[in-house]
C-alpha cells in the first residue's frame, strides 16, 4: 500500500479514475517498452475482454460483420474464456487436440474447410511453437491470434510472440505473474486493428462529442487504479521472474523424481521457451479426483485447470470436433498445482512432502 498510495490519493483527489487517464497510459507505454514493441499495447478491464474486441477487430478486417461467421480452429483444452470470446463474436470454434507441451497440435489438424482464423494457448505460462503457428497459418490463410493470457513476459527463442508479428492478449489478473489486480491487454503490429480496438473498447465511440459508433463496441476500459498496481508490478516484473525461476527448479527436481518412479508425468516445455508456470501442472496415471480430494484434506488448494471445453455443458455436441485422443486421454488426470513467486520454503516442502504422502 505504501508503494502506491501517492498515485492512488492524487488520482482520487483529481476525480480522473478511468477514461484514458494518465496511469493507463503509462501502463501502456511501460509495456511497450518492456516488450520492445514497435507500436504501443492497449490495456483493457480483464483479458476476456481484450480477447473479444482482439476477434472482433480481427473479423471486421476480414470483411465480417457481426451477422456473418466463420470457423476457428482453437485447442478444446484451454479456459472457457478462449472459447466464449469466440462464440460472443458469433463464430464456430473448430475443437483441436493438443500435444504434450499442452499447447495446440497443429499435425492433427485435418480439415481447415471455412476457416479463417486460428487460436493458439499459451497454457500453464508456456508458449506453442511460434514459427510452426506462423507456418501454418500462413499455409491457410489463417488470421493467427495466440491467446497468452498465462504467459506475459515468456519468450519464444529469445524474442517475444509481438516481436514475430503476432496478435496477442495477456491477462493480468491476480492469479497471473504480472499483475494489476484485474486486467489485460492487447498488442497487434497491424496498426489498422489497434486503432479499431482503441475504439471498441470505449463503446465503439470514434469521437466522444456525440458518441457516434461504426461497430458495436463494448466499455472494457481498464480503471486507474489497476494501471497504478500493474506499473508497479511491471517495474518488479524480472526481479519476480527471477524469484520464480527458483522455485520452479525446485519442483521440476522434486517431480522429475516422481516421474522416474513413473507415479505421474509432467508438461513437457520446449527448450526454446522458458516457462513461468503461472500453475504447476502433473498428470496423474488415474482419474485425479481422489488426488484432489486428499490435496484440499491437507489444506492445498489445487485446480482441474484446464478442462476440456468440447465436455462443458454449453459446449457439449455443438460444434466440430478433431482428433482429441490426447485431451480426451488427461483431462481427468490432470492437476494444477499453487506455485507463486511468494512461496516460503515451509510452503514448498509441505506441499512436496503432501503429494509424496498421498502415493505413499
Amino acid at each position: 500500500i505504501d508503494d502506491i498510495k501517492t498515485q492512488f490519493s492524487e488520482c482520487l483527489e483529481s476525480g480522473f479514475v478511468t477514461n484514458n487517464g494518465k496511469y493507463v497510459k503509462k501502463f501502456e507505454l511501460d509495456l511497450k517498452e518492456y516488450l520492445s514493441s514497435k507500436i504501443k499495447p492497449l490495456v483493457f478491464c480483464n483479458g476476456e475482454m481484450a480477447l473479444y474486441n482482439l476477434i472482433q477487430a480481427w473479423k471486421e478486417e476480414l470483411g465480417f460483420d457481426h451477422n456473418k461467421s466463420f470457423k476457428v480452429l482453437v485447442p478444446s483444452f484451454t479456459f472457457s474464456g478462449t472459447v466464449n470470446a469466440i462464440v460472443k463474436n458469433n463464430l464456430e470454434p473448430v475443437f483441436c487436440d493438443i500435444d504434450d507441451t499442452m499447447t495446440i497440435n497443429l499435425q492433427k489438424i485435418d480439415n481447415v474447410k471455412n476457416a479463417k482464423m486460428i487460436i493458439a494457448v499459451g497454457a500453464y505460462g508456456t508458449l506453442p511453437n511460434i514459427e510452426q503457428l506462423i507456418d501454418f497459418s500462413k499455409k491457410y490463410n489463417l488470421v493467427l491470434i495466440l491467446d497468452n493470457a498465462p504467459s506475459f513476459g515468456i519468450k519464444y527463442k529469445n524474442k517475444f510472440p509481438c516481436n514475430y508479428n503476432i496478435s496477442e492478449i495477456w491477462s493480468f489478473h491476480a492469479t497471473k505473474v504480472l499483475s494489476s489486480m484485474e486486467g489485460g491487454g492487447a498488442l497487434s503490429n497491424n496498426e489498422k486493428i489497434m486503432k479499431r480496438i482503441e475504439y471498441l473498447r470505449n463503446f465503439g465511440q470514434k469521437e466522444l462529442v456525440r458518441g457516434n459508433i461504426e461497430s458495436l463496441g463494448l466499455n472494457s476500459k481498464m480503471q486507474e487504479i489497476s494501471a497504478i498496481v500493474g506499473i508497479y508490478n511491471l517495474s518488479r516484473f524480472k526481479e519476480t521472474l527471477l524469484l520464480r525461476r527458483i522455485i520452479i527448479d525446485k519442483y521440476k527436481n522434486i517431480f522429475n523424481e516422481m516421474i522416474e518412479d513413473n507415479r505421474i508425468d509432467v508438461m513437457r516445455v520446449s527448450k526454446n521457451t522458458l516457462c513461468n508456470f503461472t500453475f504447476y501442472p502433473i498428470i496423474l496415471k488415474e482419474d485425479a479426483d481422489n488426488f484432489v480430494k486428499y490435496m484440499k484434506y491437507k489444506n492445498i488448494e489445487v485446480r482441474r485447470y484446464y478442462t476440456a471445453v468440447h465436455e462443458l455443458d454449453f459446449y457439449r455436441n455443438k460444434y466440430t470436433q478433431l482428433n482429441l485422443d490426447f485431451t480426451n486421454n488427461i483431462k481427468d488426470k490432470i492437476v494444477a498445482l499453487p506455485l507463486h513467486s511468494g512461496m516460503s520454503d515451509n510452503k514448498i516442502e509441505f506441499l512436496f512432502d503432501s503429494v509424496k504422502s498421498y502415493f505413499n
